[in-house]
């Protein structure tokens, strides 16, 4: 249940990642032909850039924990037996919940910092806080999936392979 909960978020975020991307690189061409052709590009588009893939960035990282396909290097896992691997990947996912909370609550102070001062940036005078709020839910839906996953290698739930993914997609 609190996985496909928390699956469903992770891809809308993740979907919404992907059209920002989208709008970035269609701002983007945008914004270089006009330049090159018009000399008039898109006032701004270097702030928006930025501050549209942060958004789409932090979006992007819930549904990796997830699918649970953070990179890894077992360099010891081999020789280690199953119990201590599955410790190991239980404080691995512990970690990532741990930084990133901390990493949430650090933007959201920032965010909240930002509000009260009314920051902008410098050429469109967009408010900052708006941005690095838009960044809150990923992080925390990040600190949940690091969570929810930490709880299913503690109970020796292991992810499926990408290989075992797309064979019962095609099985049925």
């Amino acid at each position: 249940m609190i996985g496909n909960v928390l699956r469903r978020c992770s891809n809308a975020l993740a979907l919404a990642g992907g059209i920002i991307v989208l709008l970035i690189i269609a701002m983007s061409i945008i914004s270089l032909v006009g330049r090159k052709l018009f000399s008039a590009p898109i006032p701004g588009d270097l702030e928006i850039l930025e501050m549209s893939m942060a958004v789409a960035v932090a979006a992007f990282l819930p549904i990796v924990e997830m699918r649970d396909n953070n990179i890894r290097v077992d360099l010891i896992a081999g020789f280690l037996p199953a119990m201590a691997n599955r410790v190991l990947l239980v404080v691995c996912h512990l970690l990532l919940a741990a930084v990133a909370g901390f990493i949430c609550w650090r933007t959201y102070l920032l965010a909240a910092e930002s509000y009260q001062n009314m920051e902008t940036s410098t050429m469109l005078v967009v408010l900052l806080w708006i941005p690095q709020a838009l960044m809150l839910p990923s992080f925390l839906l990040l600190t949940l999936a690091g969570l929810y996953q930490a709880a299913r290698a503690a109970a020796g739930v292991q992810a499926a392979t990408e290989l075992e993914k797309a064979e019962g997609a095609i099985n049925g």
